[in-house]
């Protein structure tokens, strides 16, 4: 394809994306699916597009959606809300990835007949949830301020799972080792030096504003500075989302912290980003997710339907699964809007996608079964989250989830 074409396409993606939205904000649809479905009329049904040429650009693009994404999300967050979803966004952390992956595992082992390691494979690659859905989506509806926190939060910290569980399997599925200490040292390390470099690096970059003024007369010096901190933790193998996350959420707070901390470092005009910088980034993140989605629909493999049967029914057993964990971590004082939102916030993301093709490219024998099956949950996953969406922002699934979860509790 030349270049011209290419660069028109571009161009198209972007209309298209601003059209989505506007048809968003009328109807409810989520824009996810108008996005996914133009990527897969460009790959693999019409194959106008080889998702091939874009070799390694294609994993760099995804990370930089997840790195704007969630440092904007970040921003966002309110330190006091952050610390009242502490307890909840672990909670459903834990729980919801464990459900994941022992639901998915059994399901693959018993009813595929898929082997023990690349079935546990696959149920902790898919244990996540993506942020560049999730963020989206909780921002167009009226969840309590802890929720939507939560949620992103949730996004997030999954990261941390989805690489130490399924890499250390992949360890043994190839090498035939794996040491469980191995796992659990690099599960904390990855959580607490990814926070330490977000939050730490915050402090600092207020500190470098301070020093040298003349830096922020350009939008892009807070961007190239998370570049590279994101960088750094993942060279390091750490969760670059986290450390986005936390960044921006330093960033936002940092005049919570300063009176107590670095009152004489930091100056007080310097800790909180400009109304033209936040308006950057918002511009910035959807453009990003505008191609971030239609590259998802490309990479999606729908020419095998046996697969795309089976993750459609695997996946709505994970959704009915989630409803479980909600219904154990959530307090009974949240609401059922909200419970409802977070039983089925639950869409897989592009780093899935890039963590199942690591097996057929290290050339295991079920390399291409699981890259089928992670590639369809990852499919209908998104999909079901955003019919579920539409229908509980028209309020047609709130006596539903009442049903299932219990009226609100007024509080006194």
């Amino acid at each position: 394809m030349s270049t011209p074409i290419i660069i028109i396409i571009m161009g198209l993606f972007i209309f298209w994306g601003h059209y989505m939205n506007g048809v968003f904000e009328r109807k409810s649809i989520p824009d996810v699916l108008g996005l996914m479905l133009l990527g897969l009329l460009l790959g693999p049904i019409f194959n106008l597009v080889d998702t091939t040429a874009f070799g390694k650009f294609g994993s760099i693009f995804s990370n930089l959606v997840l790195l704007f994404i969630l440092f904007e999300s970040g921003t966002d967050l309110k330190f006091s809300e952050v610390k009242t979803s502490l307890k909840a966004a672990a909670g459903i952390t834990t729980i919801g990835f464990f459900f994941t992956w022992f639901t998915l595992a059994p399901l693959c082992y018993f009813v595929l007949n898929i082997p023990l390691l690349p079935s546990l494979f696959i149920g902790a690659t898919l244990g996540g949830t993506s942020s560049a859905v999730v963020v989206g989506l909780v921002k167009k509806i009226k969840v309590t301020p802890k929720t939507a926190t939560t949620l992103i939060m949730e996004s997030a910290e999954t990261d941390v799972f989805t690489l130490a569980v399924p890499l250390s399997i992949l360890g043994l599925m190839i090498t035939g080792q794996m040491q469980m200490s191995s796992v659990l040292s690099l599960f904390i390390s990855s959580i607490v030096i990814s926070l330490v470099i977000g939050i730490g690096g915050a402090f600092l970059w207020t500190f470098i504003l301070g020093k040298f003024r003349g830096l922020k007369n350009t939008k892009f010096m807070t961007p190239a500075f998370l570049f590279i901190l994101y960088g750094i933790t993942e060279y390091l193998n750490f969760s670059g989302p986290l450390t986005a996350l936390s960044f921006g959420v330093a960033i936002g707070n940092l005049d919570y912290f300063e009176p107590k901390i670095l009152e004489r470092i930091i100056p007080n005009q310097d800790i909180v980003l400009a109304k033209d910088e936040k308006d950057f980034f918002s511009e910035m993140v959807f453009l990003l997710r505008t191609f971030f989605f239609v590259y998802i629909g490309m990479n999606i493999k729908i020419n095998d339907l046996f697969w795309l049967s089976w993750g459609a029914g695997f996946t709505g057993i994970l959704f009915l699964v989630r409803i479980v964990a909600v219904k154990i971590v959530m307090h009974k004082n949240t609401p059922v809007l909200d419970k409802g939102v977070i039983s089925f916030m639950i869409p897989k993301g592009l780093g899935a996608a890039v963590i199942a093709t690591l097996p057929l490219q290290q050339g295991h024998p079920y390399g291409t079964t699981i890259q089928a099956i992670c590639f369809s949950i990852i499919l209908f996953s998104t999909l079901y989250c955003s019919i579920l969406f539409f229908l509980i922002k028209k309020e047609i699934t709130l006596p539903l989830y009442r049903f299932i979860f219990g009226k609100d509790k007024i509080v006194s």
